[in-house]
């Protein structure tokens, strides 16, 4: 348990200052922007989808898996002559991200919406490290 805690850390403190809501304000600054020009900044999406209203919907995604480590501790009780082996780790990390940008018939962006555990940014114009 200890070491996925500090792998935990170690991780967040990479991430620096990235987070949901400068998620929501980057995605949220392309609202009002011309379709052409998010796909030039994000490329092509993974899927389009048509929208009930008419819309179509461009979607974005990220997916990413990590296998912690896996460790066993033994110990022996010399009074009784049993021993015990207990097994930590190896569980599956997923992290994902999937974004939508709805687009009108005018190819501009109507709106922006995402869902998952890894959608983050850092703060429009913030650089990581500085």
């Amino acid at each position: 348990m200890k070491k996925l805690s500090l792998t935990l850390c170690a991780a967040a403190l990479l991430c620096g200052c990235a987070t949901t809501a400068n998620y929501k304000k980057v995605t949220g600054s392309w609202v009002g922007a011309d379709a052409q020009t998010l796909v030039d900044s994000w490329g092509y999406p993974a899927r389009t989808i048509q929208a009930p209203n008419g819309n179509t919907v461009y979607e974005y995604s990220f997916e990413e898996s990590y296998q912690t480590s896996r460790y066993t501790t033994y110990s022996y009780n010399p009074k009784t002559g049993n021993g015990y082996a207990t097994t930590y780790g190896g569980d599956t990390l997923r992290f994902y991200c999937r974004t939508y940008f709805e687009v009108d018939e005018k190819k501009k962006v109507v709106k922006a919406r995402f869902k998952g555990n890894s959608c983050k940014a850092t703060a429009p114009g913030e650089e990581r490290g500085k």
